[in-house]
């Protein structure tokens, strides 16, 4: 995989499913990348110019808390609030100073390392630091998906609406997991 980004440093909090296939891919895109553990939040954060969080939202304060401070670097909010926790306003909150970016979130982990070969299928984003985005459209280009900006972090609620759309159709009408296309402007 050929990178389209600038090579960054980048932080994972959480290696499950979500943590560990965007992780494997931008590893392959040219990316270095570092998973934490339970032990080692704090250093995984230290080291990265991109943090992305990628635990259930019940645990989003805790892992924030460990991490320490994300001042001037780029927050990627990747959680779901869907067995309770807080919202992506109130995780921005908690990371004060950090360029915060709601994504990865309305996209199953299945595709975040096996693309369809399609054209790209979209994938959502909300924020208000645009160097931030700039930042996260590139890594979201880089696993082969076209960056939608859905705007300021005033879209947060409705990026996770959508995130919660897309997993009931998933999962609750047995539709299994899917990508979704817009069609360029």
């Amino acid at each position: 995989m050929e990178t389209t980004a600038e090579q960054r440093h980048i932080g994972v909090l959480g290696g499950g499913r979500v943590g560990g296939s965007l992780a494997e891919s931008w590893r392959a895109a040219g990316h270095e990348v570092i998973v934490s553990t339970r032990d080692t939040v704090a250093e995984t954060a230290r080291g990265a110019d991109v943090v992305v969080l990628a635990v259930p939202a019940t645990s989003a304060f805790d892992v924030l808390a460990a991490a320490g401070s994300l001042e001037g670097k780029v927050l990627v909010d990747a959680t779901n609030n869907v067995s309770g926790g807080p919202d992506g306003e109130a995780i921005a909150a908690r990371a004060a100073g950090a360029g915060v970016v709601k994504a990865f979130n309305t996209v199953f982990a299945t595709f975040m390392h096996a693309t369809p070969p399609a054209r790209p299928a979209s994938l959502v984003l909300c924020g208000d630091d645009a160097g931030a985005k700039d930042v996260v459209c590139g890594l979201v280009r880089d696993l082969g998906f076209d960056p939608v900006d859905a705007g300021g972090s005033d879209q947060t609620a409705a990026v996770e609406a959508f995130a919660a759309l897309v997993i009931g159709l998933a999962y609750r009408q047995g539709r299994g997991p899917f990508v979704y296309r817009f069609e360029p402007r």
